[in-house]
């Protein structure tokens, strides 16, 4: 049916997609090491035409863990001669194949899931393994499968729900903000919580959103340490924001590591959660200490991890290849020059260019022009939206996850990259969420224009048209052996994404995406199971049960009266806040530029005047009373 619609372009994408698998594939394994294989139908069938078991190994390149089982692990001789013997092994870069990350995120990474030949999923584990803690694994695993006393994994990453949830979205939510509480309780405790900046953005975007919705001095005591601790993560030489802290007396942590009590990994998902994190605290607070934590991650990565494309880059790894055999990576970062750190070369970049994670930066930034009123923090976004959209948008309006670029060729890479000729939810909902961000900052209508193409070639090639929702990718023929997957998260942000775009756009196609797709998704078993790592659900449905609060500046032209009270917009801080410029119609003409805030209960009297702004956004800080 999908071929019926689509027709011969995605088959000749698909035929260069397996071309790039094949060639990536002949280099997975180097000569005596590990042969390892590409995800595709190929791989399934020779494991079960071979009655093999089938080892799954997915990580990223920043990964410390991940470096270190590859380096010592996958390279013992008796590991290699095992897996190659016993197993069909297959090996997934999470980043660029961000369907099946997702799908083994449950296990972080590296992730090593077992299946059997049939592709039933029997193990699975987290974290790297020494070779002698291996081996009596992967020999349990074959002597089970040899008495056929191998059992289904009751943990085995979830399918699609089988039909869309009735329940009323305020009990989904209700859900879904308890157990992010009882995560807060059970992991760090309320009062600790600011202490640990593993917390991911959306996380701290939904403290955030909560509470500016009921004024609640707790939850923003709360989000604003979370937001300091992200300050003691800084690299105070190139830059950046290290992946996490590591609480003070952890076992086996050194104790000269008390001035870096930090996992060294520079993963471009946590500056962006730095990025938001003082973005946030600083329209509350106007704290400087966070403009310059603002300037620190800023540095690194333009310093570091920029394209010449104006793309961002992935990771960097924790150490260098030249470190002493008896240093830890802290060693070397709590170096406090460039020309000490240097001296022992820089750590590795993986210097692919990722659709999903250039979304990110790209909203990052924008938040941060709006915060710290700085153009260009919002001409970094757009230059990196306008690289993204040239390069990578397809005929249909979606987006490419990545390309191979110059700066890959010398990687040398634990997982290998494929270049994807396929639509990725998480790409489209990133990118277009970002998009939306720059057309409201700017009033500028192409950018809104680039957002409705994502949205339709979204709905166009990743949509269940039966249960709606999205999948991760578009099911190909692995499809009858690992089921099809609706990411919760990722359909979480498409939710968010859609929300907002019918309410900027008013174009009828999108009104009913967003609910639909939470209903997809939401069932109660999939959002236990998710447990902590609902951070966008939460946003999503407190997005659509307290509604938007509309900001339209009404005026045929986008005259000076117009642009200031648009920019009074701006500066009003309103976590639910959507703006932008519109013709008169809906509102009436008034002779002069008028700004409405309204939301689905009511609208305030035509503003005129950029000072009254701030005032009636207060006034619209409480949810709308007929959802």
């Amino acid at each position: 049916m999908w071929m019926k619609q689509h027709g011969y372009r995605w088959l000749l994408g698909a035929c260069v997609m397996l071309i790039g698998i094949a060639a990536q594939a002949a280099n997975f394994g180097q000569e005596g090491g590990i042969d390892w294989q590409p995800w595709d139908k190929t791989s399934f069938d020779k494991a079960k035409s071979e009655n093999k078991l089938i080892l799954v190994n997915v990580g990223m390149e920043g990964c410390t863990a991940c470096n270190r089982m590859e380096r010592v692990t996958y390279t013992n001789q008796n590991v290699v001669d095992l897996i190659n013997k016993h197993f069909v092994a297959i090996a997934v870069d999470a980043q660029a194949r961000p369907d099946i990350g997702e799908r083994y995120s449950d296990w972080a990474w590296p992730a090593t899931a077992f299946l059997q030949p049939d592709a039933t999923q029997v193990f699975a584990m987290a974290g790297n393994r020494l070779p002698r803690n291996f081996i009596p694994i992967l020999n349990d695993l074959v002597d089970k499968q040899t008495a056929g006393t191998l059992k289904p994994d009751p943990r085995s990453p979830y399918a699609a729900a089988p039909e869309p949830v009735e329940t009323e979205l305020t009990k989904i939510r209700d859900q879904v903000r308890l157990q992010l509480d009882r995560a807060l309780n059970d992991d760090y405790g309320w009062s600790r919580w600011g202490l640990n900046t593993e917390i991911d953005g959306p996380r701290l975007e939904h403290l955030y959103f909560r509470a500016h919705l009921y004024d609640n001095q707790n939850l923003r005591d709360l989000a604003l340490a979370t937001s300091k601790g992200f300050l003691e993560t800084l690299d105070p030489v190139w830059g950046g924001a290290y992946i996490k802290k590591i609480a003070e007396g952890s076992q086996g942590v050194p104790a000269r590591f008390s001035k870096l009590m930090a996992i060294p990994e520079k993963r471009i998902s946590n500056q962006v959660n730095a990025i938001t994190a003082f973005a946030e605290a600083y329209r509350i607070t106007g704290d400087e200490a966070f403009r310059e934590g603002m300037r620190n991650v800023d540095m690194y990565l333009t310093d570091w991890m920029l394209d010449s494309s104006k793309g961002y880059y992935a990771n960097q790894k924790d150490e260098p290849e030249g470190l002493p055999e008896d240093w830890w990576p802290q060693d070397y970062w709590l170096l406090d020059t460039a020309d000490q750190r240097l001296a022992y070369g820089v750590p590795p970049i993986d210097h692919a260019v990722y659709t999903d994670k250039n979304g990110e930066v790209i909203r990052a930034y924008v938040l941060a022009a709006q915060a710290f009123d700085a153009p260009e923090y919002l001409q970094k976004a757009v230059d990196t939206a306008t690289f993204i959209l040239q390069d990578r948008q397809q005929v249909e309006g979606w987006l490419l996850q990545s390309r191979e670029n110059q700066a890959m060729l010398d990687d040398q890479r634990v997982h290998p990259h494929t270049e994807e000729a396929r639509p990725f939810l998480r790409a489209q909902a990133s990118m277009g969420r970002a998009l939306l961000a720059l057309y409201s900052t700017t009033g500028e209508q192409h950018w809104l224009d680039a957002a409705v193409n994502v949205a339709d070639g979204t709905l166009a090639t990743l949509l269940d048209s039966k249960n709606k929702g999205f999948f991760g990718t578009v099911p190909d023929s692995t499809a009858n052996l690992i089921p099809p997957r609706k990411p919760l998260e990722d359909n979480a942000q498409a939710a968010s994404f859609f929300y907002d775009l019918f309410i900027m756009s008013k174009l009828p196609r999108f009104e009913t995406v967003a609910e639909e797709t939470i209903r997809a998704v939401a069932a109660p078993s999939i959002l236990a199971r998710e447990g902590r790592i609902t951070g966008r659900t939460g946003l999503a449905l407190e997005q659509m049960t307290a509604a938007y609060v509309e900001f339209s500046v009404v005026a045929e032209n986008a005259n000076e009266a117009a642009q200031q009270l648009y920019a009074a917009g701006i500066d009003a801080y309103h976590p639910r806040k959507l703006i932008h410029f519109e013709k008169p119609g809906r509102y009436p003409q008034l002779g002069q530029a008028s700004m409405f805030i309204c939301n689905p209960d009511r609208c305030s009297l035509p503003l005129s005047k950029p000072e009254e702004v701030a005032d009636v956004a207060e006034s619209f800080r409480g949810g709308a009373t007929s959802l």
